[in-house]
């Protein structure tokens, strides 16, 4: 038995390897087509009026029984069936395995006979989370849609354990959630970078417990009369888009007309001078940063969401005569910034699409399995 000589390739390996690729992908496509036929089937039953005739309050209800699953999982389902009705574009999707059921699932719930093929279109590779978003976007709220979800805001407070524990549930809207997330956070993070040099680390789900009891604290510290909030909320408008909440996601016209009755203004022109300039050289300047998040609004890696402390970027590296524009800016969470500095990735491309490959010269897209972790 002879070893492999060093710089040969090994072809019983290569051979297992292409066998379990293209297994896997077999399986995908026949996950994408059992997808499709579930909902087809759930569509079915539902029109025939089987959960009545099972006793059943509802079809989610009767297909969680049939199928053993929780009762959330099922009315998903149930849903996403009935909106695939009227949107055969995602339909055709979910049937090639072109899109999975959860982002199926994302998109149906905004989606609309005129959005459902430019969905259908946006949606392959993105998160759930993201395609929600591309999905308010083109179809965007309304002010009853804002006030449904202030109307849904809540929180429980549940003692348990004998009176020793204290569980919260709640949700927050729009700005609310926005200036509640900056609140934890701005408080979590100074304390995680001590407590990581004196060799403590926390998990973030603790770090953001003990900011929260630190926010109650400081809470009844107030001293009356016009203050305020040390907390930045930050409203994208433009005339052809939506109004836009960083950090959030889009909001009404009239929300977004409250938030910003009372606050600084900073227009910012396609062409101005401010998207185009900085004052220091390799740093980009406020305006660019806005422009930034407006237009990408999360880290710019394949298949990446962070919208936390995202860093600028030069595409084309300032030492070899790349200029601090937007369309040799991007987006990078501190993570995926220091892999691309550690040569570990690379990029090229402009801002707006930026190309992604591994240290090996792979691309790197949402679905490319090179990538580094995240």
């Amino acid at each position: 038995m002879f070893a492999t000589a060093d710089g040969t390739i090994d072809q019983a390996l290569e051979r297992e390897r292409e066998a379990c690729r293209c297994e896997l992908r077999a399986i995908r496509v026949e996950q994408a087509r059992l997808a499709q036929r579930q909902t087809e089937l759930v569509r079915a039953a539902d029109d025939r009026g089987d959960w009545r005739a099972a006793g059943c309050s509802s079809s989610a209800q009767w297909l969680a029984q049939i199928s053993s699953s929780d009762h959330r999982t099922a009315l998903r389902i149930t849903r996403t069936s009935d909106a695939l009705r009227s949107l055969p574009a995602l339909d055709h999707a979910l049937s090639t395995g072109t899109l999975t059921l959860d982002q199926v699932a994302a998109a149906a719930e905004y989606a609309t006979p005129a959005s459902d093929a430019e969905l259908a279109r946006i949606a392959v590779g993105k998160a759930p989370s993201e395609i929600a978003l591309a999905a308010r976007t083109i179809d965007p709220p309304t002010v009853k849609d804002d006030e449904e979800l202030y109307e849904g805001r809540a929180l429980s407070m549940t003692w348990t354990r004998g009176q020793r524990e204290l569980v919260l549930r709640g949700r927050l809207p729009l700005e609310q959630g926005v200036v509640f997330e900056q609140a934890i956070w701005s408080i979590a993070k100074p304390q995680r970078a001590i407590d990581k040099e004196a060799g403590t680390v926390l998990e973030w789900q603790q770090s953001a417990a003990d900011a929260l009891v630190t926010l109650a604290w400081r809470g009844g510290a107030g001293d009356g009369g016009v203050r305020r909030s040390p907390t930045t909320l930050i409203v994208h408008l433009s005339d052809d888009q939506p109004p836009m909440l960083e950090g959030a996601g889009p909001i009404s016209p009239e929300t977004a007309e409250r938030l910003v009755c009372d606050a600084r203004r900073l227009a910012i022109k396609p062409s101005g001078r401010d998207l185009v300039h900085s004052r220091v050289g390799r740093c980009a300047s406020y305006a660019q940063q806005r422009a930034l998040h407006k237009r990408s609004q999360h880290c710019q890696y394949p298949g990446c969401t962070a919208t936390r402390e995202l860093e600028a970027h030069h595409v084309a590296p300032v030492e070899l005569g790349g200029k601090t524009e937007l369309g040799n800016l991007i987006l990078l969470c501190p993570r995926h910034h220091k892999l691309l500095h550690d040569r570990r990735i690379r990029t090229g491309g402009s801002g707006e699409h930026p190309i992604f490959t591994h240290e090996a010269g792979r691309a790197i897209t949402a679905n490319q399995p090179h990538a580094p972790p995240r």
